[in-house]
């Protein structure tokens, strides 16, 4: 616990905490956008990405909350079995619905390219888990910022704040060549916002039913795992070496389509207020407590 109170962070523990993940991963990602891409700039860029649990923890701490029941929410596991298939299975099914839609329009796929090899798919879902979306992230955005939100707005306006702050928190990895950012189209940046927008509120639905930080790093793990089944015809997008725009588009907003359809059905069935059934993590579950400044 800590003896230093600071009064913006004892008052304003969720602004803290985005200040801090801004801080911590733009200014350790910074020389990164400078480096070639390499070992020494991937490990550096990776971990500047764990500002967000990192600044939960040190926010948790400042304020003489409980640093341990917080952090216990990465291990819960103990969770309706429904929740383990909807987290392995959910982003599954929506790529099997893209790739059907995608077939059906014409888009540019090609099933002679679907199934990755399975070791390819399991080193990407442990990346994921670990420093692509999952510890280094998870325990902030939904572990910290979540509940603390839906203790003050309706669970979807809460999700839809962290996606927005979630989404800006991914500028630099725009910029930095070593990064899967850094090679998007036009077409790809605005899909991706959006995207972003609607993983969030689906991973606010996951958090919010089980109280389960480890549930929706799994979540968060899948939905990176499943891009990597798309069975995208590599000759289709990339024509003459050049991307094609049009194709590009037509798989970004096919994908876009299938998880707003996704999100309003959540939304229509569990409610724009807790985006669950029962009662939902406040701050005192996860290890802080209410804060009517906030």
């Amino acid at each position: 616990m800590s003896d230093t109170r600071i009064p913006f962070v004892d008052e304003h523990p969720v602004a803290a905490f985005f200040v801090g993940a801004y801080l911590y991963t733009w200014v350790i990602s910074a020389p990164t956008v400078f480096m070639d891409p390499s070992w020494t700039a991937a490990i550096l860029m990776y971990v500047g990405s764990f500002g967000a649990p990192v600044s939960a923890a040190a926010v948790t701490w400042l304020r003489g909350d409980d640093v341990r029941a917080w952090a216990r929410q990465i291990t819960r596991w103990r969770v309706d079995w429904y929740w383990w298939v909807a987290a392995f299975g959910l982003p599954l099914a929506i790529v099997g619905v893209v790739t059907a839609i995608l077939l059906g329009v014409g888009g540019p796929v090609d099933i002679d390219q679907f199934g990755a090899s399975p070791v390819l798919v399991l080193v990407i879902f442990v990346f994921g888990m670990t420093v692509s979306g999952g510890l280094n992230e998870e325990p902030g955005w939904r572990g910290f910022a979540q509940p603390r939100l839906n203790d003050r707005y309706s669970a979807l306006t809460g999700s839809l704040i962290i996606g927005v702050v979630w989404a800006g928190w991914h500028l630099p990895y725009f910029f930095i060549p070593v990064a899967p950012h850094s090679g998007f189209t036009v077409v790809n940046q605005v899909g991706w916002f959006f995207g972003i927008l609607l993983l969030s509120v689906i991973l606010a639905w996951g958090y919010n039913g089980t109280g389960s930080v480890l549930i929706v790093m799994v979540l968060h793990a899948m939905a990176n795992t499943a891009d990597v089944l798309l069975p995208l015809a590599p000759d289709l997008i990339l024509v003459d070496g050049i991307i094609d725009e049009t194709a590009v588009g037509t798989v970004v907003l096919v994908q876009i389509g299938v998880q707003l359809l996704v999100v309003v059905a959540i939304v229509a069935y569990y409610g724009r207020e807790k985006l669950a059934r029962g009662e939902i993590p406040g701050a005192a579950d996860a290890g802080g407590r209410d804060n009517p400044t906030e």
